[in-house]
């Protein structure tokens, strides 16, 4: 009975070490590799890496339904703030002021306010409404951690990326319920080492809507913003 039940926990650890692995949809993976590059490219205040991966974003695009929208290495992505996103435990954030906000306005705003005003090049958008991917963007002191809270079924891919020369670690908890409230499946995943990821992300799947618990935390020695983004 007791090998079976370690065969059983290696067999769950497993899977939840692999779902970590697992491939993003093409437009969230877009989205990850545009954010790691922005975090990248504002470290350095590289004018012609910020241009480029803003340059599908237009000032005045927007769906009217409080989303935005930009294109990406042909990839169309369209985004809002989490709209079923709640605070959990935030003792150990700080202000974002002064760190980097990840999003096409927030890289616009960036680049005025700390590198060289650029002339963007204007391009034509295609008009797709549909929703791909929801995010907030938070700030951690030095080697603190946040809890937040959200809602999830379905697929979820869910991934995190500190701002240049930052690391963390990403931890979620699962909560499904059924109609008379009693909780019929929960589960755990992480990516996460002891020294801290330069990104995180994980993909599992909900059987029915359910409560999102996702831990971040700053491994890094100094404060760092950074974007948490699921689909």
């Amino acid at each position: 009975m007791h090998k079976i039940l370690i065969s059983l926990i290696l067999s769950i650890g497993w899977i939840q070490s692999v779902s970590a692995q697992a491939e993003l949809s093409p437009k969230t993976a877009a989205f990850k590799e545009y954010c790691i590059r922005v975090s990248l490219a504002a470290a350095q205040c590289n004018l012609e890496q910020l241009k480029d991966c803003i340059s599908g974003w237009k000032l005045t695009d927007t769906t009217g339904r409080k989303k935005e929208k930009f294109v990406y290495k042909n990839e169309t992505i369209v985004y809002k703030p989490m709209g079923d996103f709640s605070t959990v435990d935030t003792t150990d954030e700080i202000s974002r002021n002064g760190h980097l906000g990840f999003i096409p306005p927030a890289v616009d705003d960036w680049i005025t306010k700390n590198c060289t005003v650029l002339e963007l090049d204007e391009m034509d958008l295609l008009r797709d409404f549909s929703l791909d991917c929801e995010y907030v963007v938070r700030a951690l002191k030095p080697h603190g951690k946040a809890i937040y809270s959200t809602r999830g079924a379905g697929n979820v891919e869910l991934f995190a990326i500190p701002e240049n020369g930052g690391k963390l670690n990403l931890y979620v908890h699962t909560i499904e319920k059924n109609f008379r409230k009693e909780i019929v499946n929960e589960g755990d995943y992480e990516d996460a080492s002891p020294e801290g990821r330069e990104y995180a992300q994980l993909i599992w799947r909900m059987s029915r809507n359910g409560e999102i618990k996702i831990t971040v935390e700053n491994t890094s020695d100094k404060a760092v913003s950074f974007i948490l983004v699921k689909n």
